[in-house]
C-alpha cells in the first residue's frame, strides 16, 4: 500500500522539518502497513523545479535531508529513520479562476490561461491534470467550466479530480464531484496546506491510500501507472475539516 497526500506545499513561511514531521505522524497513524510514503509537492508560479525548491528551503541541522534523486522531477527526503518519496507538480490557476494540477511534470505552465487550454498544456508536457475542488470555484458562474473539462476529457486517464481537506465535512459530494465519477474519472486526495506559517501540521490529514507498491525502478513512473490502473483501488485515508476549521484556516 502506498500513502500518497496527493496535495502537498513546501512555502517559505514553513519550517521544512515540521511540515514532514506532521506527513509522518499522519503516515503512521493513517496507515501503518504502508510500504511507501509519498507526496505530490505543488509548485506554483515562479518556484522552478523541485530540486531548485528543495535546495532554496535547506537549513544546517534540519533532520529531514534529500537523500537520493531516483529520477528526474523527485526526491526522497530522511530522517534517517523513515522516507518520503516526493515527486513534482505544478499548479496553475486558470483564467475563469479555477485550479488545474499538473502532475509527474516540472513544466511552467503559467497562470491566466483559459482553462481547457492549460489542461491542453499541461498533457502536451506529459502531465498528468488534476482539476482540483476549491470552495466557491465549483459553483455559480465558474461551476460551467469545470462541468465543461470533465465532459471533455476524452477517456478517463485524461483527467483526474482532486478532492482536498478543506471541503468541509458537512458539505456532501459536490454534485460536479459525482458527474465526474459517473464519467469515469477517478479522484485523489489531499490535505492542501496553505501559505503561512502553521499550515505544516495538516500535511498527511487527509491523503489517498493506493492499494499497490511502487516496485523496483523508476518511482514516478510506478506511481502513475498505479493511478491509471483501474485494478488499483485508491480510498481516502484521514479528515476533512469541520466548518470551524474551515473557516479559520481560510480566515
Amino acid at each position: 500500500m502506498i500513502f500518497l497526500d496527493a496535495h502537498l506545499h513546501l512555502y517559505p513561511a514553513y519550517d521544512r522539518d515540521r511540515l514532514f514531521d506532521a506527513f509522518a505522524a499522519q503516515a503512521s497513524r493513517l496507515a501503518p502497513a504502508a510500504t511507501a510514503w509519498a507526496g505530490f509537492l505543488l509548485l506554483r508560479e515562479g518556484q522552478g523545479t523541485l530540486g531548485r525548491l528543495i535546495a532554496a528551503t535547506t537549513r544546517p541541522h534540519q533532520q529531514w535531508r534529500r537523500v537520493r534523486e531516483p529520477a528526474p522531477g523527485t526526491c526522497v527526503m530522511s530522517n534517517g529513520t523513515r522516507e518520503i518519496l516526493l515527486v513534482a507538480a505544478r499548479q496553475i490557476a486558470a483564467r475563469e479562476r479555477v485550479e488545474l494540477l499538473g502532475l509527474f511534470s516540472e513544466a511552467d505552465v503559467p497562470d491566466g490561461l483559459p482553462l481547457a487550454e492549460t489542461a491542453l498544456r499541461l498533457r502536451a508536457a506529459g502531465a498528468l491534470p488534476v482539476l482540483a475542488w476549491g470552495l466557491g470555484k465549483w459553483l455559480f458562474p465558474r461551476s460551467r467550466a469545470v462541468r465543461a473539462l470533465i465532459d471533455a476529457a476524452a477517456d478517463p486517464d485524461s483527467l483526474l479530480i482532486g478532492d482536498s481537506a478543506l471541503r468541509p465535512t458537512f458539505w456532501g459530494e459536490p454534485r460536479l464531484m459525482r458527474h465526474a465519477r459517473e464519467q469515469g474519472l477517478r479522484l485523489l486526495y489531499g490535505s492542501d496546506p496553505l501559505p503561512r506559517p502553521g499550515e505544516e501540521s495538516v500535511a498527511g490529514q487527509y491523503a489517498s491510500l493506493v492499494e499497490a507498491d511502487l516496485g523496483d525502478g523508476d518511482p514516478a513512473a510506478a506511481l502513475r501507472q498505479r493511478l491509471l490502473d483501474r485494478a488499483v483501488a485508491i480510498t481516502p485515508a484521514g479528515r476533512r475539516h469541520g466548518l470551524r476549521e474551515t473557516l479559520a484556516r481560510l480566515g
